[in-house]
């Protein structure tokens, strides 16, 4: 058991951080039992019976004078390493430049901001800086582009984590993975266009023509892209007339080429609910091109043949950030249309801003999946997992970490195929790491000219489905997380080397089981992978032997 000593008044924050990490902990009372103690306030040590004692803050406090250490901030270093882990801090971060001189070597400098020290059969960590501070940037504000690729936020647990296996305290958690699995996938398509015969001369007819004819032949000449792409633009622009007389297939419809390429992976598809508006507060100068030109009432059937085959029907929101009662009729409109309940959104253009979450739950969504960059790939949220906004009761976000458009487009990453699967691999080896969900955006008419990056989608799903993966819809991977979060330990013994755990929230479903992992290093060198992993199963007690 974690006892937590915190500063603020509001436990939000403390709260949801326990719900990523998701292992048994609880406000500190005087008397209780806690294995270990995490505070970010003056604590007096010798009033607290705690094995491991993990201190962060940025700022001297009593404990700092009466132990001779003293704290300096950087205005500078906004990010240290320890091990393999690199965490950007967006507060503020101390070091620690000078300790008493110890000649029983009870002070160890891990790094410049991590401190160790043994008092009393005590063994300290002083952190320098605050932790639940920078949780709440994270899930608040969101990372800045250039730390976009660092999942900042399963850093800082595996901080934590690490500390407790090497310090050998035993302790469980709940990982943020199915039994059976090393992550989960969450396949999305954000349906901006269905049809190029939908543009007759706007700016999105032009802008195909002028890519298709000059650009790519362009990209050729620069060693970007074999001539066989040329030919397929070329192609496609020369068909232009005769699809929109009737007599070829519009090659901007991709949805059954998604059906064969995903093969019941079951995936969500956001629709724009209503059609030539491009929205209010939108802050560009080119805002009438978010309208879209197709009438999401023509394609009823569709939608209906996509559930039906295993997909979901999500809302791509126009104003549903910025106002609940557009959320609502937005919300209406794709409900009536599917006849689906508890329907989930991504914002159109993942526009996003501090009340966003908020009208977003008022008008009654499920799960939002807004929270992703278009710049890049990578962790706007520094996390792979499913996790309740500031401010919101119910509402939960499916964070977005790979989007077609931020590798490809030039006025974005502007990637070659070579650097974009580069980045990737990276976000898959996180997932492999912290589990959690990889979430990926491939827009529907990704797979046509001039954009033809189905080639690269078709390895990334290979790449991915090399592990062992549960891939699944928005909806149901929302689902899972809830079922995680519900889950409550109330009662965790270790006596004679058996564990007995009794949980509360259990509950008989259809989706995949939790796990609990135990770290248990008694007798062991602390080493990757030292752990048990026992399926939950529906059980509300566990009794494990842990020799």
């Amino acid at each position: 058991m974690i006892g937590i000593i915190s500063s603020r008044e509001k436990y939000e924050i403390i709260e949801e951080f326990f719900q990523l990490f998701k292992t048994p902990w609880g406000i500190y009372k005087e008397f209780n039992k806690y294995d270990i103690l995490i505070a970010d306030k003056d604590v007096d040590i010798s009033l607290i019976n705690s094995k491991l004692i993990i201190i962060y803050g940025y700022e001297e406090n009593k404990f700092d004078l009466e132990c001779n250490i003293t704290l300096d901030i950087n205005r500078e270093e906004k990010q240290f390493v320890f091990h393999h882990l690199r965490l950007p801090i967006y507060k503020s971060l101390a070091y620690f430049s000078y300790a008493v001189e110890d000649s029983n070597n009870n002070y160890t400098l891990l790094s410049k901001h991590i401190l160790k020290i043994f008092i009393k059969n005590k063994i300290i960590f002083r952190i320098g800086y605050n932790l639940f501070e920078e949780i709440e940037f994270l899930l608040d504000k969101g990372q800045p582009l250039e730390e976009a690729h660092v999942p900042t936020l399963e850093h800082h647990i595996e901080l934590v984590r690490k500390l407790l296996i090497e310090e050998k305290i035993p302790f469980i958690e709940v990982p943020p993975v199915p039994e059976g699995y090393d992550f989960v996938t969450c396949l999305t398509h954000d349906v901006d266009f269905i049809k190029i015969s939908n543009h007759t001369f706007d700016h999105s007819y032009w802008g195909f023509v002028y890519r298709s004819l000059f650009i790519s032949f362009k990209d050729f000449l620069k060693g970007y892209q074999s001539f066989i792409y040329v030919l397929k633009c070329w192609k496609a622009l020369f068909s232009l007339l005769f699809i929109h007389l009737g007599f070829l297939k519009d090659f901007w419809f991709q949805f059954d080429r998604y059906l064969e390429i995903e093969r019941n992976l079951k995936t969500t598809y956001f629709f724009i609910p209503f059609r030539s508006k491009c929205g209010d507060k939108v802050q560009s100068k080119n805002s009438s091109y978010r309208a879209a030109k197709y009438n999401v009432n023509d394609y009823k059937e569709l939608l209906k043949y996509l559930i039906k085959k295993g997909n979901e029907i999500g809302v791509h929101g126009i104003d549903s950030w910025n106002s609940y009662i557009k959320g609502r009729r937005e919300l209406k409109r794709i409900s009536l249309l599917t006849g689906s309940k508890n329907l989930g959104i991504r914002i159109h253009w993942l526009l996003h801003n501090d009340q966003a979450f908020r009208k977003i739950e008022k008008a009654g969504y499920y799960y939002d999946s807004t929270f992703g960059y278009n710049e890049t790939v990578g962790y706007r949220g520094g996390t792979l997992q499913v996790f309740q906004p500031i401010g919101v009761e119910n509402l939960l976000e499916l964070p977005l970490h790979i989007q077609d458009t931020a590798l490809f487009f030039s006025r974005r990453s502007g990637l070659c195929e070579r650097e974009a699967s580069r980045l990737c691999k990276d976000v898959i080896r996180n997932s492999l790491l912290y589990g959690g969900v990889l979430t990926i955006n491939w827009h529907q008419r990704s797979l046509a000219p001039e954009r033809l990056w189905g080639g690269f989608y078709i390895k990334l799903l290979k790449e991915i489905q090399e592990n062992k993966v549960c891939f699944a819809t928005a909806k149901d991977v929302v689902k899972w997380f809830k079922k995680r979060r519900s889950l409550k330990f109330e009662n965790v013994q270790i006596n004679d080397d058996v564990l007995k755990v009794k949980l509360k929230g259990i509950k008989s479903d259809s989706l995949p089981s939790l796990m609990i992992r135990i770290h248990y290093p008694k007798n062991r060198e602390p080493k990757n992978n030292d752990y048990i992993d026992v399926a939950i199963k529906e059980k509300n007690e566990i009794n494990v032997s842990l020799v």
